[in-house]
């Protein structure tokens, strides 16, 4: 049984779609509940998939716990979460407000940790779990347009590897995925944001990110979303706090 947060579009929803085709039972979330439902009705038509929609709100303190509660009435267990919710905006440093910084951080950053708290317990008296937090490659090489969400990235990056080795004695396993420009809503509003704020043509900004990509393109949702449920499933799991880069080749480094 999966629980994914964030599932109600890009890269949560790609995963969705992945591992419904796979037989998997879903626990959806995110703030529209609308898109939910659609995905729910399309994943229960198309592969006759158990999934249960929830309206959840991450910033809100009880949120993830009434998110557990009502997944585990409903399946009885959850071995998979999935964290996909939580999007920053871009921009000069000097010019972002305060406002920017604390909505990536409050959903994002916090959103993650309340939901990874609230599946804990479950999964450390089962003695079983895998989560996998999406987070992004600027959290490994900030952009100096994208500096919210690359703060934001690197202090999930921090949080997964040190809880990745705390819970593995219990038989949970953490775990990250950091994607690079990929082609989902998220990224289409960023540019058309920066392109605003810029005077520039999207087409203009979006090459400023391409050229840096050694395969000169951005990656789709479903080749994030292969790497993910991967990473969720048995075969990843003798890595332990573990970030897997996917991102065309952006990110310069060796480790």
């Amino acid at each position: 049984m999966v629980l994914i947060t964030g599932a109600s579009r890009g890269l949560g929803a790609a995963s969705a779609r992945l591992l419904a085709a796979e037989g998997a039972k879903l626990v959806l979330t995110s703030r529209t509940h609308a898109e939910l439902d659609a995905l729910a009705n399309e994943l229960h038509g198309k592969h006759g998939t158990a999934a249960l929609a929830l309206s959840v709100d991450l910033t809100q303190d009880s949120a993830a716990d009434d998110a557990v509660k009502k997944t585990l009435a409903q399946f009885g267990h959850i071995d998979v979460l999935i964290n996909s919710a939580g999007a920053s905006q871009g921009g000069l440093f000097w010019e972002i407000a305060d406002r920017v910084w604390q909505e990536s951080f409050d959903l994002k950053v916090m959103g993650t940790i309340r939901m990874m708290r609230a599946v804990m317990p479950t999964m450390i008296a089962q003695k079983y779990g895998r989560i996998v937090n999406i987070v992004g490659n600027t959290g490994l090489q900030p952009s100096p347009r994208l500096l919210p969400g690359a703060a934001a990235n690197a202090a999930l990056l921090a949080v997964t590897r040190g809880l990745g080795e705390e819970a593995a004695p219990h038989g949970v396993v953490v775990n990250a995925v950091n994607p690079g420009p990929t082609r989902t809503e998220r990224w289409t509003t960023l540019m058309n944001r920066l392109a605003q704020s810029s005077g520039r043509t999207i087409a203009d900004v979006e090459k400023d990110y391409t050229s840096q990509i050694p395969l000169g393109k951005l990656g789709e949702p479903d080749d994030i979303a292969g790497l993910i449920v991967f990473m969720a499933s048995d075969r990843a799991a003798n890595m332990i706090g573990t970030s897997v880069t996917a991102d065309g080749g952006w990110t310069k480094g060796i480790g």
